[in-house]
């Protein structure tokens, strides 16, 4: 039995085979010139995403506007970057997210809402006490994403810490922020996105409720977070972040829980300050 080998050509012979041709978007940038209209407009489609909200998920018409593309294009575009696991499908039929990874490209973006002055002193002076990340979340329920939690502020020492501070899980039973959030949240909201329920276990709740501090140790980090409260209503949580060693002693780890709750403390007592009235 033999084997068809083609004979590969001699230096002599007429030139029969050429390299395969090098994609549009390579070669146009090897040979320093703008690439094609596809690839600036694939690129368009993640920038709308992450004005409209890196966090959350959104409607196809909406970023087709936000990256000013017509719906039918801004879809294809979508399609191609979920191939490279940039964007992802959302919970609700016709909706896109960026993923975890393509968040993480940009940690540094701007929140769609910004915290007040007054936050963002309290996260400054609760960082310089403690020496940890320091970072502020405030919950939200939309019919379609379930209960959720937005960060406002980041005041974080080492960019080491960024990550394990922003608290991005989508299971909000799985991070410090939270878990202080679905203990004081009512049964009806604390829901996901596809409408299962958010539960704590009884133990892990009660617990939270009594010393009003929340715990998440990841490998080699540690997190506290507690409730911002005004009155019996959740507002924010506040939480601090930092290598798990820092929180071994038990006198060093009450120390950071106490300065905690004071500037939630301090946090909630500026919310209510305009509605008070003197005689």
């Amino acid at each position: 039995m033999s084997l068809d080998v083609p004979p590969r050509p001699s230096p002599s012979a007429p030139a029969s085979w050429s390299p395969p041709a090098v994609p549009p978007v390579l070669a146009a940038v090897g040979e320093g010139r703008q690439p094609p209209q596809s690839a600036g407009r694939g690129f368009r489609v993640l920038h709308a995403l992450l004005r409209l909200g890196a966090e959350t998920e959104h409607q196809l018409a909406d970023i087709a506007r936000a990256a000013h593309l017509q719906p039918s294009h801004a879809s294809k575009l979508l399609k191609a970057a979920s191939l490279e696991h940039l964007v992802e499908p959302g919970s609700r039929r016709g909706t896109y997210r960026l993923t975890r990874d393509a968040r993480a490209l940009a940690p540094d973006l701007p929140s769609t809402r910004q915290a007040t002055e007054t936050v963002r002193r309290i996260l400054q002076d609760l960082q310089q006490e403690t020496q940890l990340a320091v970072a502020w979340h405030e919950p939200h329920f939309s019919p379609g994403l379930g209960l959720h939690l937005t960060l406002l502020d980041l005041a974080c020492p080492t960019p080491q810490l960024r990550a394990a501070a922003a608290q991005r899980d989508t299971d909000l039973r799985m991070s410090a922020a939270g878990r202080a959030a679905l203990a004081y949240t009512p049964a009806e909201l604390a829901v996901s996105a596809d409408g299962s329920a958010l539960t704590l276990a009884p133990t892990v709740r009660d617990t939270i409720r009594s010393t009003r501090i929340a715990l998440r140790r990841c490998p080699g980090i540690c997190t506290l977070a507690t409730p911002v409260l005004r009155g019996q209503h959740l507002i924010a949580v506040l939480s601090i972040t930092g290598a798990d060693q820092l929180f071994h002693d038990p006198l060093q780890a009450q120390e950071f829980a106490v300065l905690l709750r004071r500037s939630a403390g301090r946090a909630a007592e500026a919310g209510s300050a305009p509605a008070r009235r003197t005689a």
